[in-house]
């Protein structure tokens, strides 16, 4: 029971950290603090994420930034664990449970990580290094440097049960990597996230679902270039930025709005189409998608439609009724003057 509320705190502390780190503004993250009463256990740590390259046979070393942000000292643990992407918004899953093993581990080459005591708002580093096989084939490694903070007196009792954190670990081994992208889905989205080809107005959106079938994390970077039926360009939408990584062997989906930021007063009425390119890799690889999409407040014309066919037979009736009336006060009149004449 103990492991598996520990493996739910470190998921869930992980994930929390993950997608802090998507806008490469964060300098630091913080687990959170204890409740009152409890003993603090509060940890920041930096930086979040650390991008490392490598020779076959090469020996590298991070530092990993701690400070402990509880009132007492703490005794701070590290482990190294592999994870693998959860879902397709990149959110990492922790590998804890035997036979959870990822073919992109980068666990064994890490050296085992010395136990640290922070006093209250003390920083330390913890140096972290790695060691990369001599015959390690070219492409990328991922791990994960977890570490939990217990109060010194809990040391021996074996009660750590405190969410940990932890700084993403990406290496790549230099050589002739396989980097292979491809598009599985490009489509646009109403703004209640239904997709479709015929929208009645703004703000849409579009989504892109990208396959890495390759063996290397990628950054793959481009514009989505959209077009008017007449081939005049009315706009640009950037993708990926700031830039996030897709693991191998997994499926990341990006999104982007359509709005009145990027089109300003700009109104959109008819048929349009939206060309992604995207370049990736070390030689700038390049995929493409392309759809179409139309854009009339059909709503709004059938309600005029139908108010113009409404006001019209309103307009005959009226009509109609008119004449009968002219008709019949005209035959009157002239019934009148007959008897006048007898």
């Amino acid at each position: 029971m103990k492991k598996i509320i520990y493996g739910i705190g470190a998921t869930v502390s992980l994930a929390v950290l993950f997608l802090a780190t998507s806008s490469a503004q964060v300098k630091a993250v913080t687990a959170p603090l204890p409740a009152p009463g409890q003993a603090g256990q509060a940890l920041e740590i930096a930086p979040p994420v650390i991008n490392l390259t490598a020779n076959p046979g090469q020996t590298l070393t991070a530092q990993i930034s701690l400070r402990g942000v509880s009132k007492d000292k703490l005794l701070v643990r590290g482990e190294v664990n592999d994870f693998i992407a959860a879902g397709e918004d990149g959110t990492p899953k922790l590998l804890l449970e035997e036979g959870e093993d990822s073919p992109y581990s980068l666990r064994p080459w890490v050296s085992k990580l010395p136990q640290l005591t922070l006093e209250p708002r003390q920083i330390k580093n913890m140096p972290v290094t790695i060691k990369v096989p001599a015959n390690a084939a070219p492409g990328g490694y991922y791990g994960v440097v977890r570490f939990t903070a217990t109060a010194p007196e809990l040391k021996d009792t074996g009660v750590a049960l405190s969410a940990s954190l932890g700084s993403l670990i990406l290496v790549r081994v230099n050589g002739q990597a396989k980097e292979s992208l491809k598009i599985e889905e490009f489509a646009a989205n109403s703004s209640s996230g239904v997709k479709g080809w015929l929208f009645e107005s703004l703000p849409i959106s579009f989504l892109e679902r990208i396959k890495n079938d390759g063996n290397v994390h990628e950054q793959p970077a481009g514009q989505i270039t959209i077009t008017d039926m007449f081939n005049k360009k009315i706009a640009t939408v950037n993708v990926n930025l700031p830039p996030r990584n897709i693991l191998p062997q997994s499926i990341r989906k990006f999104e982007q709005p359509l709005d009145s930021a990027v089109l300003g007063n700009t109104m959109l009425f008819g048929k349009y189409q939206a060309d992604l390119k995207l370049t990736y890799g070390d030689t700038g690889q390049v995929v493409t998608a392309s759809l179409t999409f139309w854009v009339i407040p059909y709503k709004l014309i059938t309600l005029i439609i139908v108010g113009l066919i409404g006001g019209f037979f309103i307009l005959r009736f009226l009509i109609r009724r008119y004449n009968r009336r002219i008709i019949s006060r005209a035959r009157g009149g002239g019934g009148l003057n007959m008897r006048r004449r007898r």
